[in-house]
């Protein structure tokens, strides 16, 4: 029963995390490519030239790092759902929800990291239509995200 139990629990663990990551359109947050990004972010926030090159050049280095760590993310899944599906041992679905968690915990900060950087570049101004953006507001209170 308590076997059961566990694997039921990092089942729903599993399915939580990968739901817990949101869509994931283009692999990235915020969806589609780079350019698509960048090109949304400099018609919101009137980006210079100079802005938009040095955006692209964050995200770029942010989905090369992120795209080297997606195989790792995705062999920690397919372990934890062959866990599962064998009744694994308690430790054994423990230490391999660790090493995803882990693995989702470099994700972020490469993302994170990104988002930090390209925050820098901008002026004041931006920086206040940038966060309400993030919250939900959007210019002046019109609403969406980026």
């Amino acid at each position: 029963m308590k076997q059961t139990l566990t694997a039921i629990t990092g089942l729903l663990l599993t399915a939580g995390l990968i739901f817990a990551q949101g869509p994931r359109l283009g692999g990235r947050p915020g969806g589609g490519n780079v350019e698509e990004r960048v090109d949304r972010l400099a018609q919101r926030l009137t980006l210079t030239d100079a802005q938009k090159t040095q955006a692209t050049t964050i995200f770029t280095a942010a989905e090369t790092a992120a795209d080297e760590l997606e195989p790792k993310l995705a062999a920690a899944r397919t372990a934890i759902n062959d866990a599962v599906k064998a009744n694994a041992a308690a430790s054994q679905i423990d230490s391999l929800s660790a090493a995803y968690g882990t693995l989702v915990g470099q994700m972020t900060a490469i993302h994170s990291k990104a988002q930090a950087s390209f925050y820098a570049l901008l002026t004041t101004e931006q920086k206040a239509i940038f966060d309400g953006l993030r919250n939900g507001r959007g210019p002046r209170g019109s609403g969406g995200r980026e």
